[in-house]
């Protein structure tokens, strides 16, 4: 078993607290950045604008307990109507804000199953949203006047839905006990400090943007730079702009985010030498990325151990175990393909490698994750039977695969996603690689998937690959020989699809599940 340090306990009661203790320190919070322009925000102001927002959901009935959706743009908007829910006692639930915003019906037809699953008392969102017909009371913008008075703080600060990656999107409810110790054990395994300066272009509304950056950064004090998605994925340059802009000793992404900007991010202009910790999370984590990333900007500053891989998840409000400065550890090897340690746990969480049978595996042997803290989700929203399938004698069942070897977790896999052919079990991820170093496909633009097979006996393999630019089509049977050399796996069917045509989360995440559900569409 892996165990974290000895977590320091918040000094804080609750997420209001929390930002009312900041703002008492004179510090810029939050930068918001959109094109060339920066708005620069305080704790101090976040506190008034909350209190406004605050003062327009009482007038609409909200109590404490009720639930507060959010569905807005990075912006000083989200930071103060989520704050606004905090102050009232009400459980905020930030809502998928598209990354580039389409029409107001086609962002209604989306989210409005997930508005009705939240049974939202009211729905904050912008004026031309407002328009849709939601079911429940929309604001636009908050009260002239702010909310006086005792703030009462209910038991959940806020439901994180999870991004539907790999099944139905669930409301993760996270009390405000498991919220503070989140943001207290991450700030604690990274040594933050009010001397840290942030950069991030991740949305809010994800559980890595909102815990990883907003709330952790109200803890530790310190400022972040904030662009918005669409902007990052646009040009994906300006994201390390603004790190050389800032002098920023912190950024956080997914993989994908860093292949990325490694092959659309040119490196005039970028000095990346005072960046101490570039976390890495959310998704697989490649070598080939970190390296790649490392030896392109490694002339502009950038050091390799600055790289920290992690690991966690919504269901633990979100950090469970990361990488520790100068604590670089090998690479483990599943069939051929290197897979970054993500580190110890953080302080106050521990994490068990099981067999099927529930018993634990020794070191090296790879086995089912489990994970025990205080920052475990209280259940999934209005789900007793998922939850309680999740939540066993107080330890979360994640549904990833690892081992664990020289005190630190190494993540292999996800339990339901493993290819098993003629007997072999294969790693999607693995394929996945294998492809995409072969053709120029999209960010995340290839997945592998598989369904059982009547006629051989065994699962079916199909890859289905996203290409940059229709021109450049490679060859299938090249393809699935190259597959063959190095994995030793048979791809049954390779599709080549147009870039857009995967099924995807909000957060750019593929939807595996959706993905084998349309093989047929994609053939």
């Amino acid at each position: 078993m892996l165990t974290g340090e000895r977590l320091t306990p918040p000094q804080s009661k609750s997420l209001w607290d929390a930002l009312e203790r900041a703002a008492q320190h004179d510090f810029t919070w939050l930068v918001f950045h959109e094109g060339k322009g920066e708005r620069p925000w305080t704790a101090g102001a976040t506190v008034h604008l909350a209190e406004r927002w605050a003062k327009a959901f009482v007038e609409l009935g909200v109590e404490p307990n009720d639930t507060v959706g959010v569905l807005l743009p990075n912006g000083v908007d989200f930071v103060g109507a989520f704050f606004g829910a905090q102050r009232v006692g009400a459980a905020a639930v930030p809502l998928a804000w598209p990354v580039v915003q389409g029409a107001p019906d086609v962002v209604h037809k989306a989210l409005s199953p997930l508005v009705r699953a939240a049974n939202l008392k009211v729905l904050v969102t912008t004026p031309e949203c407002a328009t849709q017909p939601w079911g429940v009371n929309v604001l636009s913008e908050p009260h002239v006047d702010r909310l006086r008075g005792h703030a009462p703080s209910g038991h959940t600060a806020f439901l994180q839905f999870t991004s539907g990656s790999t099944g139905t999107p669930r409301g993760v409810v996270i009390s405000q006990r498991a919220a503070l110790a989140s943001m207290r054990g991450m700030t604690q395994a990274l040594g933050l400090t009010p001397d840290d300066v942030g950069v991030s272009w991740l949305p809010f509304f994800h559980d890595m943007g909102l815990v990883g950056v907003l709330l952790t950064s109200l803890e530790a004090r310190f400022r972040v730079h904030v662009l918005r998605p669409a902007e990052f994925l646009m040009r994906p340059r300006r994201w390390l702009e603004v790190a050389t802009e800032a002098d920023a000793s912190l950024t956080v992404g997914p993989n994908f985010g860093y292949e990325l900007a490694v092959k659309r991010a040119p490196t005039d202009g970028v000095r990346l030498h005072r960046l101490r910790a570039a976390l890495s999370g959310s998704e697989p984590i490649h070598r080939s990325t970190l390296d790649g990333f490392a030896q392109k900007f490694g002339p502009v500053g950038f050091r390799a151990d600055a790289f920290r891989p992690v690991y966690g998840l919504a269901e633990a409000t979100l950090g469970v175990t990361f990488s520790r400065e100068g604590q670089l550890l090998p690479d483990t090897t599943v069939d051929t393909r290197p897979i970054p340690a993500v580190g110890p746990p953080v302080p106050g969480m521990q994490v068990a490698i099981r067999g099927d049978d529930g018993q634990e595996k020794p070191d090296g042997v790879e086995g089912h994750v489990w994970v025990r803290g205080p920052s475990l989700m209280d259940g999934y929203f209005q789900n007793p039977q998922a939850s309680a399938e999740a939540l066993v004698d107080g330890w979360l069942r994640t549904g990833d695969l690892g081992l664990a070897r020289d005190g630190a977790l190494y993540v292999t896999g996800r339990e339901k996603e493993l290819v098993i052919q003629a007997g072999r079990k294969f790693h999607p991820y693995d394929i996945e690689r294998v492809i995409a170093e072969l053709v120029d496909s999209t960010p995340n633009g290839v997945v592998a998937v598989s369904r059982p097979s009547a006629v051989s006996g065994t699962e079916e393999l199909h890859v289905l690959v996203e290409l940059r630019r229709q021109s450049q089509r490679p060859d299938v049977v090249a393809l699935r020989g190259e597959l063959l050399s190095a994995l030793g796996v048979r791809a049954d069917h390779i599709a080549l699809l147009p870039a857009g045509a995967l099924p995807r989360t909000t957060s750019g995440k593929v939807k595996r599940t959706a993905c084998a559900q349309r093989l047929e569409e994609f053939r």
